[in-house]
């Protein structure tokens, strides 16, 4: 069964003959096929196709929202969507955007994903294993290696003028090893993703993470100080992913955003740019339109360290009298639009002189390198504090002394990025969030 944009147009046209002025459909069809693998056996193999459609509609400022998988059952959906206004408040706030008149050309569409075999994505996702476990002998086995792909098509149409579709590809690849040295076992993560299949390297991420579970054999605990912390790019990212629905204006209407009222105030170092991209070729959360059909840009949240502004969808711009910054995120037509990202990455301002990691290193006479962080869910989304656990390399003048573990740092996350004194020139994404190597100094390290 296909959703092609006469049926959503059709969907439009029954809306009206209703009386309904503000609809919109979204329609979601595609397919994902994942396998994972464990001591080169296979361990899941998961091929799913997509097919639905959400219908939302605004009736003197009250929202209804209702979805199906089915075109035959239309006709309930939208009476299904029509019943739900009247189950909620008034809102003035509630909107649909209007087109813009034009969209950039992103580059999101891979065709040797859209026809990659089963077993060509079995084989890849052995290979990586097979990489780990060639890279050093103290590699025993493996958590899990996977490779998911997809290729979905996504269309908008609302009743004011936005009409659009387009073809989206991904793919996933992921493992999680563990090294063994005596009793001593240490476990190392490493992910890469993209829209186009030439960007992976699967023998890479497997060495990558032998590498780093074998950097951490022989690790010692740490005397409680306060020094300088360099992250390693996951662990950037992963904070970054942890201050991003700061950002958001949902967050901000509802007041749990630790970065209420500071537009304008410098909260972080001068060394930073955080950008939000939605227009990168290639990358995760690239896409030439939102969850609601607007058109993606570009959105320099924090230049030079001062806070310029937040995300948002069409109802948070409205409610908050700000800009639509094509923020509308939809993780399935199952559900309405809510904010969030789309590329959401750290870069050096035009303060900073961007380092290589041995310059970094190096950079300060005492240095944690965090390799990995955990309990970052526990960190207070709404005050910035954090407490958490970390494993790494204690590095002395730019020379690694020896691995660590069960230390905590804790502070505050605003407070940290404040402290922060060099930046690297390295920037790698995981997923939709990216930060190349971050220094910060002065942080509590607990031992």
């Amino acid at each position: 069964m296909k959703i092609d944009k006469s049926f959503c147009e059709e969907v439009i046209a029954k809306a009206r003959q209703k009386g309904i002025d503000l609809i919109e459909i979204y329609a979601l069809e595609g397919k994902i096929l994942s396998v994972e693998v464990k001591e080169q056996k296979i361990e899941g193999l998961e091929s799913s196709n997509i097919f639905g459609y959400g219908i939302r509609v605004i009736i003197d400022g009250r929202f209804g929202f209702a979805y199906s998988s089915s075109k035959d059952r239309v006709d309930d959906i939208l009476s299904k969507a029509i019943e739900n206004t009247s189950f909620v408040s008034p809102d003035n706030s509630l909107t649909l955007p209007e087109p813009s008149g034009f969209y950039y050309n992103v580059n999101v569409f891979d065709p040797l994903i859209e026809t990659i075999p089963q077993d060509f994505i079995i084989k890849k996702a052995l290979e990586i294993e097979d990489s780990a476990f060639s890279t050093d002998p103290r590699i025993k086995k493996t958590r899990k290696a996977s490779v998911t792909i997809s290729s979905l098509k996504k269309t908008i149409i609302n009743s004011i003028g936005i009409n659009v579709s387009y073809d989206s590809t991904s793919l996933i690849a992921q493992i999680m090893v563990v090294a063994e040295d005596g009793k001593e076992s240490q476990s190392a993560w490493e992910f890469e993703g993209s829209r186009f299949l030439k960007d992976l390297s699967f023998k890479d991420i497997g060495a990558r993470a032998a590498k780093k579970a074998v950097s951490l054999l022989g690790s010692r605990r740490l005397s409680s100080r306060k020094a300088a912390v360099l992250f390693d790019q996951p662990v950037a990212a992963e904070f970054l992913g942890f201050l991003a629905p700061s950002f958001f204006g949902d967050e901000i209407t509802k007041g749990k955003s630790m970065l209420i009222g500071k537009i304008g105030q410098r909260i972080f170092s001068p060394l930073i740019n955080i950008i939000d991209n939605g227009l990168l070729d290639g990358r995760l959360g690239s896409r030439p339109v939102d969850g609601e059909g607007v058109n993606s840009r570009v959105n320099n949240l924090v230049v030079e360290g001062i806070l310029q502004g937040y995300l948002h969808n069409t109802y948070t711009a409205r409610r908050l009298s700000s800009k639509n910054t094509a923020n509308a995120s939809r993780e399935s037509y199952t559900e309405p639009p809510h904010v969030s990202i789309s590329n959401l990455y750290i870069s050096p301002s035009e303060k900073a002189k961007p380092l290589s990691l041995k310059e970094l290193m190096g950079a300060e006479p005492e240095v944690l390198y965090v390799l990995d962080v955990m309990g970052m869910h526990t960190a207070n989304p709404v005050t910035g504090e954090f407490s958490v656990g970390v494993s790494g390399l204690w590095i002395e003048n730019g020379e690694v002394k020896f691995p660590v573990k069960e230390v905590m740092i804790a502070g505050n996350v605003i407070d940290l990025f404040g402290r922060l004194v060099a930046v690297g020139d390295d920037l790698r994404f995981y997923g939709p969030t990216g930060s190349p190597h971050l220094l910060f100094r002065d942080v509590d390290i607990s031992g």
